[in-house]
């Protein structure tokens, strides 16, 4: 089973955006990818849990995505553990650029790292923003 960090940097690679909202159910950010909005790594868990079942992952995809918007698993406020996602993903990034030899897979993963450092900016800004008020 892949860590949070690795499914959420993969993401970032494939150009899905980190939203400042996270998932009540394991309090990761949500992404947007592909036009929809969802917690990947409770998408990759099920995948992945299906999978080992003998179930298709394409029926897996859309079973997990209608469970999570229908159950009303997202809210806006920081998880407690947000703050210790960021930080996986940031150090799993890094360990990736120090080993990469490819210099367009260094590109990417360099873009996602400014990705996910001004996404934490962004949220922990909006955050303190609220508090002020």
């Amino acid at each position: 089973m892949r860590k949070p960090d690795e499914i959420m940097a993969e993401y970032l690679l494939k150009g899905g955006k980190m939203l400042a909202k996270t998932c009540q159910n394991c309090g990761s950010p949500l992404f947007e990818y592909k036009g929809e909005t969802f917690c990947v790594v409770c998408r990759e868990t099920e995948l992945e849990n299906n999978s080992k079942k003998g179930n298709n992952q394409a029926s897996g995809k859309k079973e997990s995505k209608s469970r999570l918007e229908d159950s009303g698993k997202y809210e806006s406020k920081p998880a407690i553990n947000l703050d210790v996602q960021f930080d996986q993903t940031i150090r799993a990034l890094l360990t990736r650029i120090e080993e990469e030899q490819d210099s367009r897979r260094l590109t990417k993963l360099t873009h996602a790292l400014k990705e996910v450092a001004e996404s934490y900016a962004l949220i922990n800004q909006g955050y303190d923003n609220r508090d002020n008020s």
